[in-house]
């Protein structure tokens, strides 16, 4: 598992990217923001970071 520093705001975390059930895979972000997001950043964002940009259920 590679460790990576975020692309956003550099501290420092790992990666499992590359394995199934990956933290980042239960974030889910809108697919026009994660395009923009691809496009500002080269590389990973830490989970506090990638969490900021997620999109939570609405409850009704």
């Amino acid at each position: 598992m590679p460790d990576k520093n975020c692309s956003k705001c550099n501290v420092f975390f790992e990666c499992t990217s590359e394995h199934a059930g990956c933290w980042c895979e239960n974030i889910f972000i809108n697919l026009d923001v994660l395009n923009e997001l691809k496009k500002q950043y080269d590389n990973c964002l830490c989970p506090a970071c990638l969490e900021g940009y997620s999109v939570k259920e609405e409850k009704k």
